[in-house]
């Protein structure tokens, strides 16, 4: 997924699915985390909770940034996100 911003306008970014070239809008107001809006797009995403305990969902985040809400208890492997909890703080392009 790919989603573009202005980094301190964090309201409405633009994510794209890199696989299936799926671009829209990242809206915080709509989504809690990057896995809602993956969701909401019928991206499938296989997912085994949704506030960063599992860690069954690790996805390769290719370049940008995110933010998570709630923490994870453990953080993710460098270059990878947990879509679960995780909200883009910048332009990122993540690998589902």
């Amino acid at each position: 997924m790919k989603m573009k911003a202005k980094p301190q306008l964090k309201q409405s970014m633009q994510e794209e699915q890199i696989r299936t070239a799926l671009d829209t809008h990242w809206h915080a107001s709509r989504y809690g985390s990057i896995l809602e809006m993956a969701e909401a797009c019928d991206v499938p995403v296989r997912w085994a909770c949704r506030t960063g305990v599992c860690h069954n969902r690790g996805s390769g985040l290719v370049s940008g940034a995110v933010v998570y809400a709630p923490e994870p208890l453990d953080k993710p492997a460098d270059g990878n996100l947990l879509v679960c909890c995780s909200q883009p703080r910048s332009d990122v392009v993540i690998d589902l």
